[in-house]
C-alpha cells in the first residue's frame, strides 16, 4: 500500500514525517511536493489549480505502481487530493484510490475569504500565514524566513484565491475520512465533503487549529493504519 500525501499553502511534504513514523510499515509513504517547493523549487510555479492537478495526478499514475494506494490531503492540499480523485475517475487509467483522507478544508469558501481579495501585499500574506498558526514562533519576524517563502505563499495564495469551489461536480463511492478541527473550521462545512464521496465518509473531529495535526499525530496515524488496513481488496 502507498500513501501520497499532499500538503498545504506554503507547505512541504516533511510535514507529514511525525504522522508517518506511526504508520503502518507495510505502508509507503509517497510526500509530493508541488512544483516550485523545496528540491523543486527551481520549477515555475502553477498558473492555475488545473496545472497543480495534472502535475500531481502524473506523479501518483508515476508513482502507484502495481500496489495499492491511497491519498491524504491537507488544506489546500484537501482540494487537490480531491481533484486528483477525480481526474483518476474520469480518465480510468488508474484503478481508484483504496481510502482518501481530507484534511482541514472543506469542499467550499473557508470563512475568513468571504469578501475579500486575498493577500495582495507581502504583510497580508504574512498576516493570514501566521493566523493559520503554521509558523515558529521564531520565523514570524525573520526577514531571511520571507525573503525565501514570501513568494512560495503569495504563489499558493493566489492558487486558492483563483479556485472555483463549484468546480468538482462529480461524485464516488471511494471511502473517504474528513478530519478537522472545529476551532477552524465549522463542522457544517466539513460535512459538504459527503456530496462528493457518497459512500462511506467518516467526519472526525480533534482539538487544536488549523495544523491540528501536528497534536495528534499518532491518533490520526491509528486512524489511516485501520482504514488501509480493512481495504477491501
Amino acid at each position: 500500500m502507498r500513501l501520497f500525501f499532499f500538503t498545504f499553502v506554503g507547505g512541504s511534504g516533511s510535514f507529514f514525517n511525525g504522522l508517518a513514523s506511526y504508520l503502518s510499515p507495510d505502508i509507503e509513504v509517497v510526500k509530493l511536493e508541488y512544483s516550485g517547493h523545496m528540491e523543486r523549487r527551481h520549477e515555475p510555479f502553477y498558473g492555475d489549480f488545473d496545472e497543480l492537478t495534472a502535475d500531481m495526478y502524473s506523479q501518483v499514475k508515476t508513482q502507484a505502481g502495481e500496489a495499492h494506494y491511497g491519498l491524504f490531503g491537507y488544506s489546500m492540499g484537501a482540494l487537490a487530493a480531491a481533484e486528483v480523485t477525480k481526474m483518476i475517475q474520469a480518465r480510468g487509467e488508474l484503478p481508484p484510490p483504496a481510502h482518501v483522507f481530507l484534511a482541514s478544508h472543506g469542499p467550499c469558501v473557508l470563512e475568513e475569504r468571504t469578501g475579500a481579495d486575498g493577500p495582495d501585499t507581502d504583510e497580508t500574506v504574512r498576516q493570514w500565514t501566521v493566523r493559520f498558526g503554521g509558523l515558529p514562533e521564531k520565523l514570524v519576524n525573520s526577514p531571511t524566513f520571507w525573503r525565501v517563502y514570501m513568494p512560495i505563499y503569495r504563489a499558493d495564495y493566489e492558487l486558492i484565491m483563483d479556485y472555483d469551489f463549484g468546480r468538482l461536480g462529480f461524485v464516488t463511492d471511494i471511502p473517504a475520512t474528513v478530519l478537522f478541527s472545529p476551532a477552524d473550521i465549522p463542522r457544517g462545512d466539513m460535512e459538504k465533503w459527503r456530496q462528493v464521496f457518497t459512500g462511506r465518509c467518516d467526519i472526525l473531529e480533534y482539538d487544536g487549529g488549523h495544523f491540528f495535526l501536528r497534536e495528534h499525530e499518532r491518533e490520526v496515524a491509528d486512524v489511516v493504519n485501520e482504514r488501509l488496513r480493512n481495504y477491501d481488496v
